[in-house]
């Protein structure tokens, strides 16, 4: 009986404790995450994050400059932004064959040139036709209450939808799995379903709601806010849109409401087009070496919203490093290093024209490469989703970065893994423990099975979003993996071409990486 009531006795003082604890939660105020991006100023963040030393030995690379590659993040974003407020509130960043591409290829020129690169130039391709939403919305109502659901983004290439749109009875599928559409006919209404960012392919939830008839289908972020995602195709016979959370949770009190009236009712519009004659281009800037091998090193130029992990971040690391072997006296450059401003991989199956050309001409352009490296968001501030205790529904930022996930070579360049590994190690780059068996990014998935290919990279929270702005992108970060990179080139500058060249591989028997 004592044990008994000792029990009940601490059973209760938890519970009070409990009840304090969430009054106290309820009172306090968010401490990381605004409502709008970003959640904290830039002076902030970079007053905070934890620099990492340059190992003994390795003065060398101390004029690799984050904050300055930082400048460039911004310039970027600029660069989008001046898309946006030109006429695309909605749909915007440095987007494919449009003014933003151009005036960043045109940037990328000057700052070439601006180092001292050789033969910099902008590689013309004409584009098939490029899809621009022109304009769109999405509310939802039931008993008297209509909620505009201000984060939905259709998702890339969806067609428009008839002149004054559908309205639509909405439907709730959870996950979107095959026990979530069990017992409900989802045939042309609008269904919502939830997914997170690293699902693989959202575990089919959109194309499974289109395959059961549902006319427009809704992916609802997990993630805390109210961020407008762009996705890619969806592959669905009707338009898809992904959705905040906030909005998401909007729609879902609507569509369980115990209200007179029917069901919650989805009113969307979409009006798209296809615009032809655009134009993309290849960014190429060299800088002689000793010899007539090579090193390539590339980053994609467009991106989505202000764009500045995904691939601004991969852009300034590429410009850095251009800057820093500029200053290096040819005689001393083993090989010569060839640096590409890739046109995109966002618009679609049709998308990466300029790689697709590199692909095609490999014999010409890759027989003496040494090494391919591939930069590709390389920096991006450590965040946690709803923090277990954390006084406030939102996303919490650290002081320092997220791991990066990475490919080397593959098995068949022990020695090239294990360079990377240890030299990211060295400098400070947080990484995965195990290396991707391929490339974690679309464009270095194109060249790793005819040359020696590095990537690194990271895909979390803010990838593909307008909250992805220059505060999410680290000086430290971007100091530390282009520090990384420069010894990497350094180290395989000492071994022979016979070390790191192999006959063309096989990819290996997985999932397909998207066309684009």
């Amino acid at each position: 009986m004592k044990k008994y009531a000792k029990a009940s006795l601490g059973a209760s003082s938890a519970i009070a404790l409990i009840c304090a604890g969430t009054a106290l939660a309820q009172q306090r105020p968010t401490i990381s995450q605004s409502l709008t991006p970003p959640a904290h100023p830039l002076s902030r963040v970079e007053a905070a994050m934890i620099e990492a030393p340059l190992p003994l030995g390795e003065e060398a690379y101390a004029s690799i400059d984050g904050k300055k590659m930082h400048r460039y993040v911004v310039e970027m974003a600029e660069q989008a932004r001046r898309f946006r407020d030109a006429g695309h509130p909605k749909f915007w960043g440095r987007i494919t064959g449009f003014s933003s591409d151009t005036e960043n290829a045109q940037w990328m020129v000057e700052r070439l040139k601006e180092f001292g690169l050789t033969d910099v130039r902008m590689q013309l391709f004409d584009l098939p036709p490029q899809w621009l939403p022109k304009s769109w919305s999405v509310s939802i109502s039931r008993g008297g209450e209509t909620i505009e659901l201000e984060s939905a983004q259709p998702a890339y290439l969806a067609k428009s939808l008839p002149p004054g749109g559908l309205e639509l009875e909405a439907v709730y599928a959870g996950l979107g799995t095959e026990a979530d559409f069990a017992g409900r006919d989802v045939r042309g209404k609008a269904v919502f379903v939830y997914h997170m960012q690293g699902l693989p392919y959202n575990i089919g939830a959109v194309r499974r709601a289109g395959e059961k008839g549902a006319a427009v289908v809704f992916e609802v972020s997990m993630l805390p806010g109210n961020m407008r995602y762009q996705s890619y195709p969806a592959g669905t016979p009707g338009p898809s849109f992904s959705l905040g959370n906030d909005d998401g949770r909007a729609a879902r009190r609507l569509i369980e409401a115990n209200t007179p009236g029917g069901p919650a009712k989805v009113k969307v519009t979409l009006e798209t087009e296809m615009v032809p004659n655009l134009k993309t281009s290849l960014v190429w800037g060299t800088l002689p070496g000793a010899t007539s091998e090579t090193i390539y090193i590339t980053a994609h130029r467009d991106g989505w919203f202000d764009g500045s992990g995904d691939n601004a971040g991969g852009v300034a690391s590429l410009l850095g490093l251009a800057e820093y072997y500029a200053k290096i006296p040819q005689s001393q450059r083993r090989r010569t290093l060839v640096f590409v401003g890739l046109d995109g991989h966002h618009n679609g199956p049709d998308g990466g024209v300029g790689r697709r050309w590199m692909v095609e001409n490999k014999e010409r352009l890759f027989s003496k490469t040494a090494l391919f490296i591939n930069i590709e968001h390389p920096s991006t501030i450590a965040t946690q989703s709803r923090p277990r205790y954390y006084p406030g529904d939102e996303i919490a930022w650290a002081n320092t970065d997220m791991p990066l996930a990475w490919y080397a070579g593959g098995k068949s360049r022990p020695e090239l893994e294990k360079l990377v590994r240890e030299t990211f190690k060295k400098f400070g780059v947080p990484l995965n423990l195990d290396a991707s068996y391929v490339p974690p990014a679309g464009d270095a998935g194109r060249f790793y099975t005819f040359v020696p290919a590095v990537d690194v990279g990271e895909y979390h929270n803010y990838f593909h979003t307008d909250w992805e702005t220059p505060e999410t992108v680290t000086w430290t970060g971007l100091q530390a993996t282009t520090r990384a990179h420069a010894k990497i080139i350094d180290e395989v500058n000492k071994w022979p071409l016979s070390a790191l060249q192999r006959p063309e591989e096989k990819p290996p028997v997985t999932p397909p990486l998207p066309a684009f």
